[in-house]
C-alpha cells in the first residue's frame, strides 16, 4: 500500500481503527507521540485493544511535573510497553543558557530557541525513523487548530515527510473525560488538583510554562500566561500548520 492509498483509507476511519490501521501498515515506523496529557493517554488505551504491536515515544523535556514522570511509569506497568524517551542534548541547552541566561523562557527568543531544543529537535531526531506520527492533537483545543488540524495529513517538519495523524480530532474534551472515567485510563493527578483560589491545570507540560488557571480563564490561558500568541511549541506548526 502505498501513502497516497494509505491516507485515502485512513479518512474513512475512526479512531480506533485508524490507529491500529496505521500499526498493522507501517508497523515500527508508526509511532503515538505524547506528552502524557489527557488525549494521549486514551490514544495509549485505544490502541492497546487493537489487535496490533504498537510503539509510543516521550519527549522528556527535563522540565516535567513530577506527577507526569508518575504517570509515565504508569502507563508503561498499565499497558507492558517501553516507551521511548526522547531528551533534548545537554550542549544545546547548555549553549541556550549562555545566549538567554537560566531562565530563558520568560523572553519571547529565548522561550522559542527553549521549546526548540527540549521538544523540536529531540522530535525531529525521532521522525528520521518514522513514516507515521500519531498526534493527540484536537480541534476544539483552540482557535488555531480548530481552524487548521485534519485527521490525516502530509506534513513536512524541517526537511522531513511523514504522515501525520490526529485520530481524535474531532473528540471534545468532554469525550475524552468520559472515555477516562468509563476505561479506568491512567491520568495525570495534576488534573485533580484545585488551588485554593479555584485554580485548576487545563494543560500540563513544563514547570515555569504551565500554571494552574480559573475556570473563565480563555482555553490556553495557563500555558506561557505572560504570552499573547497562538500558544505553540513548535512541535504542530509546520506542513499543515497546526
Amino acid at each position: 500500500m502505498n501513502q497516497e492509498e494509505f491516507i485515502i483509507k485512513a479518512q474513512s476511519l475512526n479512531g480506533q481503527e485508524l490507529i491500529g490501521f496505521a500499526f498493522e501498515i507501517y508497523g515500527k515506523r508508526a509511532a503515538i507521540g505524547t506528552s502524557l496529557q489527557k488525549t494521549g493517554s486514551v490514544i495509549i488505551d485505544l490502541a492497546s485493544k487493537s489487535d496490533v504491536e504498537f510503539f509510543v515515544f516521550f519527549v522528556d523535556t527535563l522540565f516535567n511535573y513530577d506527577e507526569t514522570l508518575e504517570l509515565f511509569e504508569e502507563t508503561q506497568q498499565r499497558y507492558g510497553i517501553t516507551i521511548d524517551r526522547l531528551t533534548p542534548d545537554p550542549n544545546d541547552i547548555e549553549d541556550l543558557y549562555k545566549n538567554y541566561g537560566q531562565y530563558p523562557f520568560f523572553s519571547s527568543l529565548g522561550r522559542l530557541r527553549c521549546c526548540e531544543i527540549r521538544k523540536r529537535l529531540p522530535l525531529l531526531k525521532k521522525l528520521l525513523d518514522l513514516d507515521v506520527w500519531i498526534s493527540g492533537l484536537r480541534a476544539d483545543q483552540s482557535d488555531h487548530r480548530q481552524s487548521s488540524a485534519e485527521k490525516v495529513s502530509i506534513v513536512k517538519m524541517g526537511d522531513i515527510e511523514v504522515i501525520k495523524i490526529n485520530p481524535l480530532v474531532d473528540w471534545t474534551q468532554e469525550q475524552i473525560d468520559a472515555y477516562i472515567k468509563d476505561n479506568a485510563v491512567p491520568y495525570n493527578k495534576l488534573y485533580d488538583f484545585e488551588s485554593p483560589y479555584g485554580e485548576k491545570f487545563r494543560e500540563i507540560g513544563c514547570k515555569p510554562c504551565h500554571i494552574p488557571v480559573k475556570d473563565d480563564a480563555p482555553k490556553r490561558a495557563g500555558k506561557w500566561p505572560w504570552e499573547q500568541s497562538h500558544k505553540e511549541c513548535g512541535l504542530h506548526i509546520d506542513g499543515d500548520g497546526i
